[in-house]
């Protein structure tokens, strides 16, 4: 049986050769971690010696957070760990490194000129917590932490084929955790499997109830069957609703849901993030920093703080009226994760008008749980015959983070009999 040590030293070595999913490596601290959890006689939790890597926006003691930015950052190292990883460090976790992200995480593309982007045979990955997703979905580290504002962990999740969740915001501890949209931000979560988040749900939140799943779920048909939504896309999911329905899940199929709503009122108003974003980045247009800005992200940031005020005012009230709404209910809802298979990079590199255009598309179907404050989970549910990873989003009531969770786990597992009998 191999050492936490020897897995450690590996995934060093690994993730030094990946420069585009990692900014930088915890050589020293990564090592001493993983000499302190081999040295255990007891384990801290059930992840103790696991390895894990850190988006570009959480402090890391002695490292300088950066946001994904090459020329912006902030003027000294990080003077302590972020709670989220004093509380990862106490639970016996190894932290190997800081991962590669969206600049300033205002993008679901996952492009980032500075320090090159992860993708997976040429398409993108999605962002913006982009390393992060990239860091468990290439096996350098067992579990991930990113952020999620308007999709960045569940975007990413769905393209590169691994499980990305948010909590309902203020589950996790925010301090040492760099702002976008603060009335939207949360701290995430990647791995490989539920039942991996699960436990790092967990150490991060210090809730482990272990709840009754949810006795059902709510499809949404309408967005499976709209016409935005892509025909390979909208096929893996409806193979997964099936292979659920036979598996005896029971299934209401609906065509009017709270998410339908939001993502209604988005289309209408606007995306609140958006203006959040600009009152925190937008000053950098106006600095030394502004030409060595990434310009796709530039050019939203512009965009952003010119929406209407009234309009996103309109968001915001009907977003709280609807969340109210979900919380009654207690319904958990099943629909894409993404509504588009993840496209080639270099076309949309060509065409900024394109370029925004995609990035409204990976982020439609995410935007709606952000928007209402929901916990939302993605599951990989298969590739489409071009090769793209589809993800399946469940999305549940507020502050019911633990019975999602144990619900997208019976999911998950039916899922994969599922693939094994076929």
């Amino acid at each position: 049986m191999r050492s936490v040590l020897d897995n450690t030293t590996e995934a060093l070595r690994r993730a030094g050769r990946e420069g585009e999913v990692f900014l930088s490596l915890l050589q020293d601290r990564a090592r001493a971690e993983a000499r302190q959890s081999d040295g255990r006689t007891e384990r801290l939790s059930p992840l103790d010696g696991s390895t894990v890597s850190w988006k570009d926006m959480i402090a890391i003691k002695g490292a300088t957070p950066r946001a994904g930015s090459a020329h912006w950052r902030p003027e000294s190292p990080a003077p302590a760990d972020a709670e989220v990883v004093v509380r990862a460090r106490k639970a016996g976790l190894v932290s190997i490194g800081v991962t590669n992200q969206s600049e300033l995480a205002f993008s679901g593309i996952g492009y980032n000129p500075h320090h090159g982007t992860p993708m997976i045979e040429g398409r993108i990955p999605g962002g913006s917590s982009s390393g992060a997703a990239a860091s468990v979905a290439r096996g350098i580290t067992r579990l991930a932490v990113g952020t999620d504002t308007a999709g960045s962990c569940r975007v990413p999740a769905a393209f590169l084929g691994v499980v990305g969740f948010r909590p309902t915001r203020g589950r996790y501890p925010t301090s040492g955790v760099m702002p976008l949209a603060p009335s939207y931000d949360t701290v995430g979560s990647f791995a490989r499997s539920v039942a991996d988040i699960i436990e790092l749900d967990a150490i991060l939140s210090g809730d482990n109830a272990h709840p009754d799943i949810a006795s059902g779920l709510a499809v949404l048909s309408d967005v499976l069957d709209a016409s935005d939504v892509s025909a390979p896309v909208s096929q893996r999911c409806k193979e997964a609703v099936t292979a659920l329905g036979q598996a005896g899940v029971l299934l209401e199929h609906t065509r009017q849901s709270p998410l339908d709503e939001a993502l209604a009122l988005i289309r209408a108003g606007g995306w609140p993030g958006a203006i959040e974003a600009a009152e925190t980045y937008g000053h950098l247009l106006e600095t030394e920093s502004a030409p060595h800005l990434d310009p796709f992200v530039a050019a939203r940031l512009r965009a952003s703080a010119g929406l209407d005020p009234d309009k996103i005012a309109h968001v915001k009230q009907g977003a709280r009226a609807l969340r109210k709404t979900v919380r009654a209910s207690g319904t958990i809802y099943l629909l894409p994760t993404v509504a588009i298979e993840a496209p080639h990079l270099a076309p949309l590199l060509e065409d900024p008008e394109t370029f925004a255009a995609t990035n409204t598309a990976a982020l439609r179907l995410t935007m709606p749980a952000s928007l209402l404050d929901l916990p939302a989970i993605s599951l990989p549910v298969g590739k489409t015959n071009a090769g793209a990873w589809v993800g399946v989003q469940l999305v549940g009531p507020p502050d019911c983070d633990r019975t999602l969770l144990a619900t997208a786990a019976i999911v998950e597992t039916l899922l994969m009999q599922k693939e094994t009998l076929t």
